[in-house]
């Protein structure tokens, strides 16, 4: 059945007044805040320390660092940020979930992966591109950047109406068009947000990304209670989306300028330059579309709203922890491909070993962990209501070993150019489940989608390690993963007898979840997992 989006408190043309409103007083109130980041950049005085103060001038410029420090610093600020950033979206989420219900959340569930398709389609891989670029032609960095920048406006903006027009086409989107519209922004500043995480993850400037994303996720988070408050229903929460990616955007845009100024700019010789390195990641994009973005849409039309939304909710738990390895390899990327570049193989395997450690590390609690204590947390997100969410968790976290370890050989191949190989693996993965897709949807609902999206992430991954070892010959750590499953194991032993007590509150389930870390934690620390000598001869200051 289809819902006419209609807020509850008047109709469409009145609620937007009321949305442009709230969010004129909401700017005004905003305003201060680029400024104030900025100032509060300038202010903090430990970071002199480190020598990564923000360069405003000429005298600091000079500053040098070893590679260890700056990669130590950004990665304690991408775990401190991303920490709160993941609070501050599990909060959102759970607002939205809360208050919309199981069927609501399944209706905004569609909406969002409906957009999430072409966004996708608008991605390009263009975060990696830049990246990859500026890092081979350092001296062309101005240059690169603003084409980059025109590019993806272009082809943002571009793909973003055409989505609009293909949902006035289709009946269920069309009654849901103008809430679609007003959600779209969101999703044309995150693809334009691409350019400036390619570059200041190049740059090790992530402290600059995270006061944005906060910033973004404070905002969106005052939204949804606004609107919530004023019963705004689903155009509200698209309005709130919205206006906090513009924001996050902004003041990306404004810290990225104390490094360099974007503008925009076109020359066909680097747009074509820009095409040639994109085209086999936007092939395997479209390709990863098949099969990440059909299991939401094969479930709108075939099952309930109901059953999109359990399964809406279980799949937002995985979306938030999977921006855990994008950002870390992100740092790595630039330095991968600098080792490859001046032919530094023993830094290179060194970067990768170390890179597959650490995804290990952070991945098998969250998928055994996560066995126990999924239901638990879907609780502690949306409520009681999406219980039954929780054993679809269990089964969709297992699909978090091919994402974590598939990004690490996916941008192992892009570090070395050779990114086209993937094309044919990834097209091997899309052909077979898409039908699969089509067959256990229609029979067994979100299970079958669960069971064909952990099928694809680690078909994914096996076959982007099996291309990545062919030419770089990484080994995977086998003595290390030994002592990880004894330190997982000691985990699972830890919150098992706590499993039914951790539902009964937030702050049970908490405490069990901190358990469960202190354990796992001291376990690493005891078998002596990491070799931190090995690093710090590896990392050598550059003086």
């Amino acid at each position: 059945m289809v819902v006419n989006p209609v807020c509850p408190s008047g109709e469409k043309i009145w609620a937007a007044v009321r949305i442009g409103q709230a969010l004129k007083i909401i700017i005004n109130k905003a305003r201060p805040l680029a400024k104030t980041c900025v100032i509060f950049l300038d202010i903090i005085g430990f970071l002199r320390y480190c020598d990564i103060v923000i360069i405003s001038n000429d005298r600091l410029k000079n500053n040098s660092m070893s590679l260890a420090r700056k990669f130590a610093y950004n990665n304690l600020v991408q775990i401190i940020g991303k920490a709160i950033s993941i609070v501050l979206g599990i909060i959102s989420v759970a607002l939205i979930a809360r208050y919309l219900g199981v069927e609501g959340f399944g209706r905004y569930t569609a909406l969002s992966n409906f957009l999430g398709i072409f966004a996708v389609l608008a991605d390009l891989g263009l975060t990696m591109v830049t990246a990859q670029m500026i890092n081979e032609r350092p001296e062309d960095r101005q240059t690169i950047l603003n084409n980059l920048f025109g590019f993806r406006l272009f082809t943002a903006g571009a793909i973003i109406i055409i989505s609009l027009f293909v949902a006035a086409c289709l009946p269920y989107y069309r009654e849901l068009w103008f809430i679609l519209a007003i959600l779209s922004g969101s999703y044309f500043f995150i693809a334009l947000n691409q350019i400036l995480t390619g570059l200041l993850q190049s740059e090790l400037k992530v402290d600059y990304l995270m006061i944005a994303e906060v910033a973004g996720r404070l905002l969106w988070l005052g939204g949804l209670v606004l609107s919530n408050y004023l019963n705004w229903g689903l155009i509200g929460i698209a309005a709130a989306t919205t206006f906090s990616s513009m924001i996050n955007f902004g003041l990306a845009w404004l810290l990225s300028a104390r490094r360099i100024k974007i503008r925009l700019d076109y020359q066909a010789d680097w747009w074509r330059k820009i095409a040639q390195r994109s085209w086999p990641l936007a092939i395997t994009i479209i390709l990863n579309l098949l099969y990440l973005r059909t299991d939401i849409l094969f479930l709108s039309w075939w099952q309930s709203e109901a059953a999109v939304g359990l399964y809406g909710v279980a799949y937002k738990v995985i979306d938030v922890l999977t921006s855990l390895p994008f950002l870390f390899i992100g740092l790595l990327l630039p330095l991968l491909t600098r080792a490859w570049a001046t032919s530094d193989r023993q830094k290179f395997n060194f970067l990768i070993n170390t890179a597959l450690l650490v995804l290990l590390i952070l991945v098998s609690p969250l998928i055994i962990g996560g066995q126990i204590l999924s239901t638990p947390i879907v609780q502690l997100i949306a409520g009681t209501s999406f219980s039954a969410a929780g054993p679809i968790l269990s089964l969709l976290l297992v699909a978090l070993a091919g994402i974590f370890m598939g990004c690490l050989f996916n941008h192992l191949l892009i570090a070395i150019n050779r990114q086209q190989i993937m094309v044919r693996p990834y097209f091997l993965v899309a052909i077979t489940a898409v039908p699969a897709y089509y067959l256990l949807i229609r029979h067994w609902s979100y299970w079958g989608a669960a069971i064909v999206t952990v099928y694809s992430e680690l078909l994914v991954a096996i076959l982007a390690g099996y291309k990545a070892k062919k030419i770089t010959h990484w080994r995977w750590p086998s003595v290390a993963s030994v002592k990880l499953l004894i330190a997982n194991l000691f985990m699972a032993l830890a919150i098992w007898p706590c499993r039914h007590w951790a539902s009964q509150s937030i702050i049970n389930l908490l405490i069990t979840i901190l358990l469960g870390a202190l354990v796992y934690g001291l376990s690493l620390i005891g078998l002596k997992v990491v070799n931190w000598s090995k690093i710090q001869s590896v990392f050598k200051p550059n003086e």
